[in-house]
């Protein structure tokens, strides 16, 4: 009983230490400019409207109405039909009474339940308990609804990155709907329990259990390390939990009834005339203090304190037995139920010397049954020695018989809980206030219209967000790009090409998409993808960027397959087959002439006549041989079996439909924009880009001697380097062609030479490439795997946000473990990751972003670089090495930095 109301105490000592301004209500009050919607823009004006999904609301109803009909068979069995009847709900046996805690599973959520409702409700016994707490039981069925319920409103919170308390409005929904639920009981009539005392009964068991409920959620997701959580969300929403917010008939809760503070309204009173109020600049051990001063000023407040004290110590006392006993003494277990739930009847019988020596004598011969069980013999031996002590100091009334110095402060500490509580209810209850339930209403396609358009909150626990916005204005595109295999299709000729594709390709992928058609999370029409064109060889995607993102990795998984189905009907020679015998093909005659340099670099040493002309022609042979390279490494990568995906975001393609003015022609969709245009040159395999690739792969293989190493990515950006005619030369390049005279040639190429060292000297003086005359300078990429733009990653980070914990990490080559840079060739220093983790589904479930470059595509000359990155696949080696020798240790970093941070 005083457990709770140290809890709440020590909410405070947080808020207070957080300085959250409790005296004006400020953690638990609504700021109408953080919400997405609403009506009114000041507190006195404000009005949300909302409504809670249909199952949700059920769930909540039959929580409610399931306890009561529960209560009914209890104290009416026998209860004959009326009115109130058709309400209650079917609840199978109901067992005996009973305080045995035995009947829950140990350390279960239901067991610590039942535990505090037995603790700190009047008129309930565990055997209603485990009934609606049983595996089929309504109670069940709310707890675990309670973790659905605010894991979701958790992650909406997360994804509006703290900008709207949305957690807190469904928190307030909730005890909205509560209340709402808990008015049915107006309708019902159990004998022995009035309207005022089924209200406190119904509306304490509910708030235990969602409190209970709550903090069991929390923690498990403290303990996965979510994305989701947030310390200062679960303490605001932790405080707002009062048992007053469930009652319609708040005095009741302190009365002379069992209660959550462990004190009675006599009490109240005698503390409330003499104790200092919730003063922000004292700390808990200082109020208390203070507070003990004060009552032990008064005698009112002393002998109230004392006659508190022991009439809490008589439950404890009783609550032990009940709860350990199973009817072995009908006498004994009868009194203790009659007097348990009542203050007025334990303070009697604290002062009648009969009734405490016959219940004394019925313990004396319960001990003597139990003589051979130590620990229930102990229990009963603690009961007697309780009442003897009054037994042998009753003086006319109650005396000052020694006492533990914590049972003469749990009045103190739960005055002051009550008084926090009725605090945070004056404020979160006008909050509820401002909330407005149109289920009441409107019907419901007027529900769905609203909701639809943006003017609605809808609390629940499906896939549909708590606020569907008015418009999105940006999007994602996918593009896939499939050349490759449609022209090694048309090689084959005993395939037929289009139904090959549609096999392997397009139905496959369709097939992936329709499962992200409808999303989930932020939105299910923004989050939802559709298919935007199916041009041939490629396919365009549009919409939410973490289920595009999901799609892209289900595409390379079906271009996984369709290019080994390929590969059986093709020629046996695969991309590295063909790109190995080139570099073999070539090594050799490199070999020869630098052997054939080395020479005549000895001839000339030695002024041997001629050498000079020579090596003039060893220059030549060594340029033809090194472009015949480059050419024969391109057509080998353009014969490579590839396909890129590339993922842009940004605003959204308008979408326009064409009326065809023939007959047989219906009308024609189209979507125009700039980011489908950047995805598809996103999907781009420059062949010169990955013949420098290869080029600087093989010098490294040659430098390290070791012919195993690989380029771990699917992606590369670099910039290559070209030689262009001025425009001005055209006319003289015709003539020349046409003339073919040496004088012209000679006369060419010496303008040349001058205007390529004026583009050196430029370059030297540190002008731009742009400002060169002849040499050309482009980056491109060459993407045969999964890349997307840094706008496509922070939007998916965004969206994720809630469910996975995102971080970042720059790491540089020498760092990496030595297995990792024998086996992978990696070009670029250092390298930058973007990490993806679901703490839900261990780090099996976690994926890479990597940094590849910059680049500025082709029609976007007057756009800035756009920063790329690749998804690295999780089936890779390099993810792989990644995973056992880094990953572990850089996310508890990451942890450890975010806690030092407070985020």
């Amino acid at each position: 009983m005083s457990g709770y109301s140290q809890i709440r105490l020590d909410l405070l000592a947080q808020l207070l230490a957080m300085k959250a301004d409790v005296l004006r209500g400020r953690p638990w009050t609504l700021d109408p400019g953080r919400l997405r919607f609403k009506h009114g823009e000041s507190l006195s004006e404000l009005k949300l409207p909302y409504h809670m999904g249909g199952e949700d609301e059920t769930c909540v109803e039959e929580a409610v109405l399931g306890f009561i009909s529960l209560l009914s068979k209890r104290y009416e069995p026998k209860k004959e039909a009326d009115e109130s009847s058709a309400m209650l709900l079917p609840i199978g046996v109901l067992k005996d009474k009973t305080f045995r805690l035995d009947l829950f599973i140990a350390e279960s959520v239901e067991k610590e339940i039942a535990t505090l409702v037995l603790k700190s409700v009047p008129y309930v016994d565990s055997a209603i308990l485990a009934n609606w707490l049983g595996s089929e039981g309504y109670g069940r069925k709310f707890v675990k609804w309670v973790f659905d319920y605010f894991g979701k409103m958790m992650q909406e919170e997360a994804r509006t990155e703290g900008e709207e308390p949305t957690a807190y409005l469904a928190l307030l929904a909730l005890i909205n709907t509560v209340r709402k639920k808990k008015e049915k009981a107006k309708a019902f009539r159990i004998k022995g329990i009035s309207y005022e005392k089924l209200d406190l009964v119904t509306g304490l068991v509910m708030f235990l259990t969602l409190r209970t409920a709550f903090a069991a959620f929390f923690k498990k997701l403290k303990q996965t390390g979510a994305s989701s959580y947030n310390a200062q969300t679960e303490l605001v929403l932790a405080s707002a939990l009062v048992p007053g917010s469930f009652l319609a008939i708040p005095a009741s809760l302190i009365s002379n009834t069992l209660n959550p503070y462990g004190l009675n309204n006599e009490t109240f009173q005698a503390l409330s005339a003499v104790l200092p109020g919730l003063e922000e600049g004292m700390s808990p051990e200082e109020r208390l203090s203070a507070a003990a001063a004060a009552a032990a000023g008064s005698k009112d407040a002393s002998e109230a304190m004392r006659n508190q004290a022991g009439i809490n110590r008589f439950r404890q006392e009783a609550f032990a037995h009940l709860s350990e006993f199973d009817l072995p003494s009908p006498e004994v277990q009868s009194m203790l139920y009659e007097l348990y739930n009542e203050d007025r009847l334990i303070r009697n019988f604290l002062v009648d010397q009969k009734a405490l020596s016959h219940l004394s004598s019925a313990l004396e011969d319960l001990k003597k049954k139990y003589a051979k069980d130590q620990a229930r013999t102990d229990l009963v031996e603690s009961l007697i020695r309780f009442l003897g002590g009054y037994r042998k100091s009753m003086l006319g009334g109650l005396l000052k018989s020694p006492r533990k110095a914590e049972e003469d402060t749990s009045a103190l500490v739960g005055y002051y809980a009550c008084v926090f509580d009725s605090r945070v209810e004056s404020y979160s209850g006008h909050m509820r206030g401002c909330l407005a339930d149109r289920r009441t209403e409107l019907k419901h396609n007027a529900l769905h219209q609203e909701y639809d358009r943006g003017r609605l909150y809808r609390f629940s626990t499906d896939d549909r967000p708590a606020l569907k916005t008015l418009a999105v204005e940006q999007e994602g595109q996918l593009f896939i790009d499939m050349k490759d295999f449609s022209r090694k299709t048309i090689k084959v000729k005993e395939i037929a090409m289009a139904d090959f594709m549609r096999d392997h390709f397009y139905m496959p992928i369709l097939n992936a998409a329709s499962r992200y058609s409808s999303g989930t999370g932020v939105s299910a029409d923004e989050r939802g993808i559709r298919l935007t064109n199916l041009p041939g060889d490629a396919a365009i995607f549009s919409g939410g960027v973490t289920n595009l993102v999901s799609l892209a990795k289900d595409i390379q998984q079906i271009i996984r397959g369709y290019r080994e189905e390929l590969l059986k009907k093709l020629p046996p020679k695969r991309e590295e087959e063909l790109l190995d015998e080139v570099h073999k093909r070539f090594a050799a005659r490199k070999e020869t002439l630098r052997q054939k340099r080395i020479s005549l670099n000895q001839a000339l040493a030695a002024n041997e006549p001629g050498v000079e002309s020579r090596l003039v022609a060893l220059g030549e042979e060594e340029h033809r041989l090194e472009s015949t390279y480059r050419e024969e490494l391109e057509n080998a990568i353009r014969g490579e079996l590839e396909a890129g995906l590339y993922i842009a975001y940004g605003t959204k393609a308008e979408n326009m439909t064409i009326e065809s003015r023939l007959e047989s022609a219906g009308p024609v969709s189209v979507s125009i924009g700039g980011k489908i245009n950047e995805a598809s040159r996103g999907t781009f395999r420059n062949p010169l880009v990955r013949a420098k690739l290869e080029r600087l792969l093989e010098a490294e293989k040659s430098k390290h001697k070791n012919m195993g190493l690989r380029y771990p990515f699917d992606v590369y950006i670099d910039r290559v380097f070209s030689i262009k005619l001025p425009p001005e030369l055209d006319s003289a390049f015709e003539k020349l062609i046409t003339a073919r005279t040496d004088s012209n040639a000679k006369a060419m190429s010496q303008i040349m030479s001058n205007e390529f060292l004026s583009d050196l000297n430029r370059i030297i003086s540190g002008e731009p490439f742009s400002d060169l005359r002849v040499i050309s300078s482009t980056t491109d990429i060459y993407n045969k795997g999964e890349a997307l733009s840094i706008n496509a990653l922070e939007a998916y980070m965004k969206e994720a946000r809630g469910s996975k914990w995102f971080f970042n990490r720059k790491v540089s080559v020498s760092e990496l473990h030595q297995s990792i840079t024998e086996e992978f060739f990696l070009p670029f220093d250092p390298l930058e990751f973007w990490f993806g983790y679901d703490p839900t589904k261990g780090a099996d479930r976690a994926e890479a972003f990597c940094r590849m470059g910059e680049v500025i595509f082709k029609g976007f000359e007057a756009s800035t670089p756009m920063m790329i990155y690749e998804l690295i696949n999780p089936e890779g080696d390099f993810f792989k090495a990644l995973s056992k020798h880094h990953f572990q240790q850089w996310l508890e970093e990451s942890r450890r930095t975010r806690a030092a941070e407070g985020i």
